[in-house]
């Protein structure tokens, strides 16, 4: 069952909370939206609970703040001025972790329920809507024989997909993180903005774009056995998901023609599986993550490894808390001659989305070319 979304120049604007305030003996209405960014990109957060005691707003790039009750009874705080990027937030009231009420765009992870703050700029960002041709997002379910059930992905194809009905494309296989859904690399990673950006201006091949589901387990109840033992996703990816993928979508459906990768846990899956399955893939994407140094018989011969891969790419954030278990990864790699390509960033705040959004800007231009 596939659900299609053709994103154009669709932009949510924060709803407006408009409270009735006492004015001498009327009434007055106070318009409230949360967040503001100001034109000295300042923020303002505001926030409407009567009964709160203590309220803080906890945002990337600044850090948990203190938030002062006004006049009109909305908590809110100006913080700033920051780079125009997107920058997870949440405010804590009372010592509990709650999103904006005020703000649609939401961090679709598994554990934490964190606000998008999208400052935009003036277009100029990787990810910025601009006025080139947009591709399409296909939310699809198949069939996972793998794991009994229904599986969830999301398929991203370039404008023109529709009207080229002959015309075959490369594909990537492109992986969230830990406690991330697959939403996350289209709703904060924004790659399909990304990749429509730089298909338009020639720096990237048209390419299919998959977004797995990293964490299979999830489809079952706590306690509840899955009916298959060892890498679930591994097993499922290729006895799965590629068969539906490929019967589905018109992809180029040899290793020169797939890449694969991802973000933390799932630059760990897509290098230890890419590796793994040589005969498959021969581009691979490492973005603040690394994979095992012990996979048998991948690391052996370097000049073998050297002529199947056409990129092996590695990033990571010298302030990431990964850092040093991956330039230990890079430093092994180098240290039996295996290729590879390094990027290093100090400023995206460690193991954000920031960095995954610079990385693909990095890697795609180097896909399939």
């Amino acid at each position: 069952m596939n659900k299609k979304l053709t994103l154009a120049f669709a932009a949510l604007l924060a709803p407006v909370l408009m409270l009735a305030q006492p004015n001498g003996g009327g009434r007055r209405m106070v318009q409230v939206s949360s967040p503001v960014v100001n034109a000295d990109n300042t923020v303002t957060f505001n926030y409407r609970n009567d009964s709160a005691k203590d309220v803080k707003v906890n945002v990337q790039f600044a850090g948990t703040h203190d938030m002062a009750k006004n006049s009109d009874g909305i908590w809110t705080v100006t913080l700033g001025p920051a780079a125009p990027d997107m920058y997870p937030y949440c405010f804590i009231v009372d010592g509990i972790n709650v999103m904006d009420p005020l703000n649609p765009d939401w961090f679709p992870n598994e554990t934490f329920k964190n606000s998008i703050l999208d400052m935009r700029a003036d277009g100029n960002l990787l990810h910025s809507v601009r006025d080139v041709p947009h591709g399409s997002v296909d939310y699809v379910n198949y069939k996972s024989s793998t794991l009994g059930v229904y599986g969830n992905a999301i398929v991203y194809t370039p404008a023109g997909y529709d009207e080229n009905k002959d015309k075959r494309y490369p594909v990537f296989y492109l992986i969230s993180g830990t406690t991330d859904t697959e939403e996350v690399y289209f709703k904060v990673g924004r790659v399909n903005f990304i990749l429509d950006n730089l298909i338009a201006e020639g720096k990237a091949r048209e390419m299919i774009v998959v977004l797995p589901y990293g964490n299979p387990s999830k489809y079952f109840p706590a306690g509840t056995r899955m009916p298959v033992r060892g890498d679930a996703f591994s097993t499922d990816l290729l006895n799965d998901l590629m068969p539906f993928v490929e019967a589905n979508y018109r992809t180029i459906n040899d290793r020169d023609h797939r890449a694969i990768g991802g973000f933390s846990r799932g630059g760990n899956q897509g290098l230890a599986f890419g590796l793994t399955h040589l005969d498959k893939f021969s581009y691979l994407c490492s973005y603040s993550s690394f994979t095992s140094m012990t996979l048998p018989g991948v690391y052996d011969d370097a000049d073998k490894l050297n002529s199947q891969l056409h990129l092996f790419w590695l990033g990571v954030g010298t302030d990431d808390f990964l850092y040093g278990n991956a330039k230990e990864y890079m430093d092994f790699l180098d240290s039996k001659g295996i290729n590879n390509v390094k990027e290093f960033t100090t400023d995206k705040f460690g193991h954000t989305w920031m960095n995954a959004k610079f990385f693909l800007g990095k890697t795609l231009p180097l896909l399939f070319q």
